[in-house]
């Protein structure tokens, strides 16, 4: 996944270019049998990505994500999928299954928890201690970010939320920093996010 940091000489970048996926073309459209002899899942989940084009979709996408990852899905009362979520390159499985799981609750639009992880990997790389970080920095990204903006000097603010680092800038002064660094953010807020606030600033 192409790489970049929060703070470049034009004062500002958009978190879209860290999490803008590759570009190498995806295979589409529900799985084969034997694509999901493949797989170390439930048969309830198999069977739906035989049918469902949409949640099939969701699952390649996060097969070709990388780290500590999770999927989730939101099954009505009959079984049937109504809404994914996943999480990956999280510093560790419990964070994975927890954003997995949120998202795919925050999908749903429901009052009803029937979320459940249908799949999930850990990744090889060396551990790291979450409680060395904010408690935004959930995901290796996040860490790259964070230690980009400690190296940055002068003006300089970092926004996210419990879901991650989301935007950063430097500016004229501490207060320039913040606002830009907030604007980005709430710019690619969505319905389901958890808002915009400064993790950090100087």
């Amino acid at each position: 996944m192409p790489r970049a940091f929060l703070f470049k000489t034009a004062f500002t970048v958009s978190v879209v270019t860290f999490l803008t996926a590759c570009s190498s073309v995806q295979k589409q459209g529900v799985f084969s049998q034997a694509e999901l002899a493949e797989q170390n899942i439930h048969p309830q989940f198999s069977r739906a990505l035989e049918r469902e084009e949409w949640l099939a979709n969701e699952y390649r996408k996060y097969l070709s994500t990388k780290g500590n990852k999770a999927f989730a899905v939101y099954w009505d009362a009959v079984g049937f999928p109504l809404a994914s979520g996943y999480g990956d390159d999280k510093l560790t499985m419990t964070i994975a299954r927890k954003e997995a799981l949120r998202l795919c609750q925050a999908y749903s639009r429901s009052q009803q928890e029937r979320c459940v992880v249908e799949s999930e990997e850990a990744t090889h790389r060396e551990p790291l201690d979450p409680a060395s970080f904010p408690e935004e920095v959930i995901a290796y990204r996040d860490v790259a970010h964070w230690q980009q903006y400690l190296s940055t000097p002068g003006h300089k603010a970092i926004v996210g939320n419990p879901s991650g680092i989301k935007s950063g800038s430097k500016g004229e002064s501490q207060a320039d920093a913040e606002q830009k660094a907030l604007a980005q953010c709430q710019e690619k807020a969505s319905d389901i996010s958890l808002g915009c606030y400064i993790i950090a600033s100087e």
